[in-house]
């Protein structure tokens, strides 16, 4: 929590007279408080009910090749490799690293580097096989980590 988060709290909890013998909070200072922390909790990206697209895929289309997708927030970076159309049994290819969001249930990926679509729209599948599900019909089967 930074100092001004801190400060703000000081001032909610704080009776209105004396804080720390030298400095008197009024009501007014109270709603400004209470108004600047609802602010920035209006303004922070909502991520609790997206999904934690986190993990390693099998791409049929791309036999062998790497497809990771690592997310901090609500930002997700794609890695993967591409072959001539599979990769060799370790994953070896040409390397590529893609940008993308999410949005609930939906990844948001630039493929743009890849000759694709700046914003193409995958979305989570949960069954038969979890996995993202792409508008090609494709789908990015989410690998069992505890077999590999």
């Amino acid at each position: 929590m930074s100092r001004l988060s801190l400060s703000f709290l000081a001032i909610l909890i704080a009776p209105s007279s004396v804080v720390m013998g030298w400095s008197i909070v009024t009501p007014l200072q109270k709603a400004a408080a209470v108004a600047t922390i609802s602010a920035a909790i209006a303004g922070a990206p909502m991520v609790a009910d997206a999904h934690d697209f986190t993990g390693s895929y099998a791409d049929v289309k791309h036999p062998n090749c790497k497809r990771e997708v690592v997310v901090e927030g609500n930002v997700a970076t794609l890695k993967g490799t591409d072959g001539t159309p599979g990769c060799p049994a370790d994953g070896s290819g040409r390397a590529w690293n893609l940008p993308g969001k999410i949005d609930g249930d939906s990844i948001f990926v630039d493929f743009s580097p890849k000759g694709g679509p700046k914003d193409l729209k995958g979305l989570w599948e949960p069954s038969p096989e979890p996995g993202i599900r792409w508008p090609d019909n494709n789908l990015w089967r989410l690998k069992d980590v505890s077999k590999e």
